[in-house]
């Protein structure tokens, strides 16, 4: 007898979305964001703090990291604050920033994060009416 595989209706499964990556580097006391189209921004501050570590500062929204061993340990925590929407409205709104070196030899991470499409673009439902 074979098996029927079982598939989620279409209200169930999560939305389409798609994945953008970014950058972010720490560079003489200022993060640095960089999209995929290569535009740099200057997020935020990151400073040594003496007894608990460096610490992420962003700029818009007083979004601040846990204090963390490495520079690059303190990118990964603010990470887990920034969403699409967030980053996205940076690049929009901040002018570009330059940079002269090597973006790779500064301390950095890269991350990726989701845009969820509006429904009218995924399954042309209306919206309910009341």
């Amino acid at each position: 007898m074979a098996s029927k595989s079982k598939s989620k209706p279409a209200s169930d499964a999560a939305p389409p979305s798609l994945d953008y990556t970014f950058k972010l580097f720490a560079t003489d006391h200022r993060v640095l964001a960089q999209n995929g189209d290569g535009k740099l921004i200057d997020i935020g501050a990151i400073e040594h703090r003496e007894k608990t570590g460096f610490v992420v500062s962003l700029d818009v929204d007083e979004l601040e990291s846990e204090p963390a061993s490495s520079e690059e340990k303190a990118l990964q925590n603010i990470a887990t604050q920034i969403t699409f929407d967030y980053l996205d409205g940076l690049f929009t709104s901040e002018n570009v920033t330059e940079f002269h070196g090597k973006l790779a030899d500064l301390p950095h991470m890269e991350l990726t994060l989701d845009e969820t499409l509006p429904r009218s673009l995924t399954d042309r439902t209306p919206p309910h009416l009341f």
